[in-house]
């Protein structure tokens, strides 16, 4: 489900108008009309908030905003402010390869994961990059 939508059937059932929710958020009423549409009337493309704006509004909704991007699907963008996040090309690659994955392999990515940062915690800084990559290949390849 895009954000607008999820957004639009949130107040409407909690009796909500746009202004209550732009109240609750903190936003402008006329911010809440243009996440409800999801269409930025000046250049026509998809409205891509960002993780503060989700943020908000897990806060305002009494969510948090893991639960919230649950309930979003796919292909709703989300824009992450270049300046609190440092992400080198290495990084958007695999982004761009996470992105690729259907459900059943994000899943198996999140237990490689989880295994990895528990097996080796020391993995959780830049210093230790080689165990990370033999971890990676035991669970690959099976060896």
């Amino acid at each position: 489900m895009k954000l607008g939508k999820w957004l639009r059937e949130y107040r409407h059932a909690h009796g909500m108008t746009m202004n209550d929710m732009a109240v609750a958020c903190g936003f402008s009423k006329s911010y809440v009309n243009l996440l409800e549409k999801g269409i930025n009337p000046t250049t026509q493309k998809p409205v891509s908030p960002t993780m503060q704006t989700l943020e908000k509004i897990a806060r305002a909704t009494g969510q948090d905003v893991d639960s919230l991007l649950k309930i979003l699907d796919d292909r709703q963008q989300v824009t992450i402010n270049s300046t609190l996040f440092n992400v080198s090309e290495e990084e958007k690659k695999l982004i761009d390869n996470y992105r690729e994955l259907n459900l059943e392999g994000r899943n198996i990515l999140w237990g490689v994961l989880k295994s990895l940062c528990k097996t080796y915690p020391e993995v959780k800084t830049v210093s230790s990059p080689p165990k990370w990559r033999v971890f990676f290949k035991a669970v690959t390849y099976g060896s």
